[in-house]
């Protein structure tokens, strides 16, 4: 694993689970054994979905990927049906207690939940997948593995004849991998101090990069963020929601009030939070939050690549602006300043700088600094299919993407786009967000306020699907 791979894997404790989902909802019924079939034969192109994480003693080394030799599909892939009339509310609430159940460590860390009875006849799927596995643009890329582009799509290529799994390695293996694999790297390391020491120009350049990251971290933490009702301790339960927007009016906003679709985003929940805040007496005015936003780092090089490749932007939410165009323009302003100021290259250089540290020392380390992350809410927003994905020739109608809470961040956004939509997902704790229904509803006022705002006309987004043409010929 790299260090962030092993970081979100060590970080994980009861009420801080770092896995993400996601709730795909399809025009129609799916056929579950085949379902588990065609996984099963597309899983050779996801090797990493067959291996299991093996620890090194006393931690010596991150853990490493190793192919399970008692993997099978069936430990992975489950179904459940819902009670008629299998409405939003008892998807929400099913998707919330599986999302709050632990993945099983001793296997392949992802599940997939085939949901039937779903408005009646129709099917759901919920994946679930460690985020040691993947960040949101690598668990994107799974969906053009997973699903099809089009209803009749070509064959993938067959898998390879099976090689049994070899066994897991021994404690004892483990342990002498781990510590050639540090001596390797402590090599390297003085290697690498070594030619910088040759030339003091670059070492004092590095040195400064390094200082600026660690003040950059001191400087927020120092800042910290004020008081909500949705920041304290976070407990076992999840609650899951969302709300989807038509793409083109989200763009439509945009053109009109200037600023990007996440600045958008950003806006529609800075406006949501305010509006929360004051429904439990809270006075936002004057009163600035801060998000946790995850940047994609990635080379293009590196887009099918599975793991983390993020790094990290702390984004003001005006909360405190009565005027919703002013707040819109803040947050514009305040998103364009950052990217300019590189935060997000001293926040990659932070976390190389904790690379540099033993393994066994990253560990405590990157704990202290998650815990004591100076946010109020995380808002991730990831690009998502441009065009519409099929399972078993049915369209796959919502996206839904569901992301982690961090102890101490009891609200957190995930926002996805998928071909003229964009939704919104949003993980609360009900303990400190007992509301959450409240949440989804301010979302959608806020978004129509802005709409409105910005002229765009109102388009209904279809709920249904389109009956194939020969019938609306028929019955036109």
């Amino acid at each position: 694993m790299s260090a962030m791979d092993a970081s979100f894997f060590n970080l994980e404790r009861t009420g801080q689970l770092l896995h993400i989902a996601g709730v795909y909802t399809v025009e129609g019924a799916l056929d579950f054994e085949r379902l588990e079939r065609e996984l099963g034969e597309r899983l050779h192109l996801l090797p990493r979905y067959t291996q299991r994480v093996v620890e090194v003693p006393f931690g010596l080394a991150h853990p490493t990927w190793e192919d399970d030799p008692e993997f099978h599909i069936r430990n992975h892939v489950h179904r459940h049906t819902l009670r008629p009339p299998g409405d939003d509310e008892q998807l929400s609430k099913l998707a919330s207690r599986l999302f709050a159940e632990p993945l099983d460590r001793t296997r392949p860390l992802w599940e997939l939940h085939q949901i039937d009875g779903y408005r009646g006849d129709r099917s759901v799927l919920f994946g679930k997948v460690h985020h040691a596995m993947v960040d949101g643009v690598s668990g994107v890329h799974l969906l053009s593995v997973i699903f099809d582009p089009s209803p009749r799509p070509a064959s993938f290529p067959p898998a390879p004849a099976a090689v049994p799994a070899a066994p897991l390695p021994s404690w004892v293996a483990q342990l002498v991998e781990g510590v050639r694999e540090e001596i390797t790297r402590s090599a390297s390391l003085l290697q690498r101090f070594g030619a910088l020491v040759r030339h003091p120009a670059k070492l004092f350049a590095e040195l400064a990069e390094a200082g600026d990251a660690v003040g950059e971290m001191l400087r927020l933490v120092v800042a910290g963020t004020p008081p909500t009702p949705f920041n304290g301790h976070v407990s076992i339960l999840r609650r899951v929601l969302w709300t989807t927007f038509d793409l083109n009016h989200v763009k439509g906003i945009k053109n009109r009030l200037g600023g990007t679709v996440n600045d958008v985003i950003l806006a529609t929940i800075a406006t949501a939070l305010r509006g929360y805040l004051q429904e439990h007496g809270a006075q936002p005015d004057g009163m600035e939050l801060r998000a946790m936003v995850p940047v994609n780092v990635r080379a293009a090089s590196e887009g099918g690549a599975l793991g983390n490749r993020i790094s990290m932007m702390a984004a003001p939410l005006p909360v405190g602006i009565h005027d919703p165009l002013e707040r819109l323009r803040q947050v514009r302003a305040a998103m364009g300043a950052l990217k300019g100021s590189g935060q997000p290259a001293r926040m990659t250089r932070m976390l190389e700088v904790v690379e540099l540290l033993p393994p066994f020392l990253q560990r405590p380390l990157a704990w202290l600094n998650f815990q004591g992350a100076p946010v109020n809410t995380v808002c991730t927003n990831v690009p998502g299919p441009p065009v519409s994905l099929y399972a078993q020739g049915k369209r796959l109608e919502t996206l839904v993407p569901i992301v982690p809470l961090a102890q101490g961040v009891g609200l957190a956004f995930a926002i996805l786009s998928y071909a003229d939509t964009i939704t919104i997902g949003v993980n609360a704790d009900p303990a400190l967000v007992p509301d959450g229904d409240l949440v989804v509803e301010l979302l959608r006022e806020a978004h129509e306020e802005l709409r409105a705002l910005a002229g765009v006309e109102q388009i209904t987004i279809r709920t249904s699907p389109v009956p194939p043409e020969r019938v609306r010929r028929r019955t036109g």
